[in-house]
């Protein structure tokens, strides 16, 4: 998929209170690793081949070009070397390998997040387009502080007892990082039964849907509503499609699960979720008949 990002440039924001672009170090070093593979590869090298040649145990070339490990700029260096890099290709790297160093802003939130949580934030905060499918519930872009807290308690058995508040503020800040500080194209397909299903209380629950009408108005992300009139669905679990453009980097598909995210690589598999969001979306309403449904729901719950 083509997109453009005019305010995507070189320079990094470690927190998105800057304003503006994000640079994600997650994002790079994979771009890193991909770029080191295409090398060795290029050279017609095998990994016992740069192991031996620089003294390495082998089976850190393998971490290396899968981003398990990070990798220093001697250390690209010699690899880039062994490899027969040009010149203008071992400058680019090392300045990947700057940028893959430097520490994000979500990496603060550790305690809170999970390891899964954040390598998909890292990539979020880089991608030119994001294609999110919503099932049961409010996705976390769009959740009010009284939604996601009610979710969190309900999960607390399964994530145990993070601190609620920091979790909060992290998603606060991914909000703001991904609404107000980035031109990605946001299109979420929402399943009916996450406007109706009652996570919190009836006012709460009136002040999220209303939320979501303001930002489909503020922000202009799309949201398409799946009314429970499209009958049986070709998929039922939550998944997001991530599309990027300034950096070489293919689409991932991320599937939600109870244990973590799922990260889907390979092209061909990637290609059947692109197609799966294609049919999710021929069967939803157009936006503007999404806001209407949203704006019903809110009428059903009274004042």
């Amino acid at each position: 998929m083509e997109a453009t990002n005019p305010n995507h440039s070189a320079a990094v924001s470690e927190s998105p209170e800057a304003g503006g672009y994000v640079a994600s170090p997650t994002l790079r070093r994979r771009v890193l690793a991909a770029e080191l593979k295409r090398l060795r590869l290029a050279a017609g090298l095998t990994h016992v081949d740069v192991a031996r040649r620089l003294g390495w145990q082998q089976g850190k070339v393998s971490k290396i070009e899968t981003a398990k490990q990070s990798v220093g700029i001697d250390t690209v260096m010699a690899f880039a070397e062994v490899c027969r890099a040009s010149a203008e290709e071992r400058s680019r790297l090392v300045e990947l390998a700057r940028s893959a160093r430097s520490r994000a802003w979500w990496e603060q939130y550790r305690d809170v997040v999970s390891r899964a949580q954040q390598v998909y934030v890292g990539l979020e905060a880089e991608a030119a387009v994001i294609r999110s499918f919503a099932v049961e519930l409010v996705p976390e872009l769009l959740r009010v502080p009284e939604y996601e807290r009610a979710v969190c308690e309900a999960r607390r058995r399964r994530d145990g007892e993070a601190p609620l508040e920091r979790r909060l503020e992290w998603l606060l800040r991914r909000q703001r990082m991904l609404l107000e500080g980035n031109n990605a194209e946001i299109d979420i397909i929402l399943a009916e039964s996450a406007l109706r299903r009652r996570v919190v209380e009836p006012a709460a629950h009136r002040a999220q849907l209303r939320h979501l009408l303001d930002v489909i108005e503020r922000s202009g992300v799309t949201v398409r509503v799946l009314p429970f009139e499209a009958g049986a669905l070709p998929v039922d679990v939550p998944f997001s499609i991530l599309s990027f453009c300034d950096l070489p980097h293919p689409d991932v598909a991320v599937v939600a699960g109870p244990v973590g995210c799922t990260y889907v690589e390979v092209e061909e598999e990637v290609e059947t979720f692109g197609r799966l969001m294609d049919d999710l979306g021929a069967l939803a309403l157009s936006p503007h008949d999404s806001v209407g449904v949203i704006a019903a729901a809110v009428d059903a719950l009274g004042e």
